[in-house]
């Protein structure tokens, strides 16, 4: 879902990376953030897990599955049966109470209860590897959105650097041509200078509202809260070989388990099914009375299956476990494909990555530097000048770019594996 948040920032000057940086959203004072505690990742998770409402909708489902288990369990009721009368005697005028007593306790055959029993807590236990299935990928989630976050916080106080930096260019324009060192086009390109970063800066202020807006939801909160959002951006990722990914994607992802326990709630749905064909029976006591004589039996009621086979009914539950058994395969081949597509994004953008050294950037940001300095003092022309600040601000941006697509990639590669990559050296009863 897209959202569009049209708000005024301040601007921030010169953020390195790493470093702590507030997010006040639009509509409050910039002070309101220093009430503001400081977000870390780790915290982020544990609110999104501790707030997000679709957590909530998920553990309402389990309770509702084990109150299904319960009723699985529990008998039904003895029926009591009472016919009260009279007797009247053909050859007097006499008559006396006559009433019809009864008692009966429906029992299943052997083995109903336990197979109904068994579908339910097999619901339970789908509905609580959907909830734990959930639980991970919000933490994946709010991972990507923290680090999109921080990108975006990046990309922003790029802008305003760019935005700084043509402002400085008017004003040398204008006083170079002022002084007649320079024609009024070169003031005037670079008012239009000044135009584009404007532009670029407001773009990216929008995009990272989006973000904190994104993460503020994922966690649970008014998307126009507050964050101070810390973190350090890095390319630190660790990538294990393809062939453990997909051997820990079938073992470990959530969505296989849950599809698995389906396969076996359908099988057990399928047995419980043929075994109703066996008739359930009623037996209990019963008493016929009047004053002179009391006749006690004992009764058992069993149906016929004559007509009702369950023929219907069995036939929809083999085409569902057979749907089911479908849809497993399915699942398997298409996780196999998202890893594979995901690790190999993953791993273009950490080659990409490399290409933007350190050093590399720090030349262009000395060169455009000394641009600067000397198109104030006249000795660097407007071309060479433009042409560096472009270089050096347009390398930055593929590099934050570069950066996000990393995140992305990674977010997608443990959407498929249902786990996060630091988890993959754990044994599988340890993940979260």
């Amino acid at each position: 879902m897209k959202r569009n948040i049209y708000c005024r920032w301040p601007l921030l000057l010169a953020v390195a990376l790493g470093s702590a940086v507030a997010f006040p959203i639009s509509g409050q004072e910039t002070n309101a953030t220093s009430a503001t505690k400081t977000l870390t990742l780790d915290s982020a998770i544990h609110l999104a897990l501790a707030n997000n409402p679709d957590l909530r909708v998920l553990a309402a489902e389990i309770a509702a599955a084990r109150g299904e288990v319960t009723t699985a369990k529990t008998w039904q009721n003895p029926e009591l049966s009472v016919a009260p009368g009279y007797k009247q005697f053909r050859d007097s005028s006499d008559k006396q109470f006559h009433g019809d007593f009864g008692l009966e306790q429906t029992f299943e055959w052997p083995g109903k209860r336990a197979l109904r029993r068994a579908v339910a807590e097999k619901n339970v236990a789908v509905r609580q590897l959907a909830l734990d299935g959930f639980r991970s990928q919000l933490a994946i989630q709010v991972r990507r959105a923290y680090f999109t976050v921080l990108a975006s916080h990046e990309v922003v106080a790029l802008r305003e650097q760019r935005l700084v930096l043509g402002k400085s260019f008017v004003a040398a324009a204008q006083k170079k041509f002022e002084g007649g060192y320079a024609p009024e086009f070169e003031a005037t390109k670079a008012e239009v200078e000044v135009v584009g970063a404007q532009k670029l800066l407001r773009e990216a202020q929008a995009q990272h509202d989006a973000a904190l807006v994104a993460l503020n939801a994922l966690m649970g909160r008014s998307p126009t809260e507050s964050l101070l959002v810390t973190g350090k951006l890095g390319d630190d990722v660790v990538l294990p070989n393809q062939a453990i990914l997909l051997e820990q994607a079938l073992a470990r992802n959530p969505v296989i388990k849950i599809q698995e326990a389906e396969v076996a709630r359908t099988g057990l749905s399928l047995q419980a099914i043929r075994k109703s064909r066996l008739p359930d029976f009623k037996a209990g006591p019963n008493v016929e009375y009047t004053r002179d004589e009391q006749i006690f039996g004992f009764g058992i009621t069993l149906p016929l299956p004559l007509w009702d086979n369950k023929k219907g009914e069995i036939a929809s539950a083999t085409a569902e476990q057979e749907k089911a058994l479908a849809e497993l395969e399915k699942l398997r081949r298409e996780i196999l494909r998202d890893v594979t597509i995901a690790s190999q994004n993953l791993i273009a953008a950490k080659e990409s990555l490399a290409f933007y050294a350190p050093a590399l950037r720090d030349k262009l940001k000395a060169a455009l530097d000394a641009a600067a300095q000397g198109y104030g003092e006249g000795r660097t022309p407007l071309l060479l000048y433009l042409e560096s600040q472009r270089t050096y601000f347009d390398t930055q941006a593929d590099y934050f770019a570069t950066l996000q697509k990393q995140f992305t990639a990674q977010a997608e590669l443990e959407s498929a594996l249902g786990i996060s990559l630091d988890q993959l050296s754990q044994p599988p009863n340890k993940t979260k």
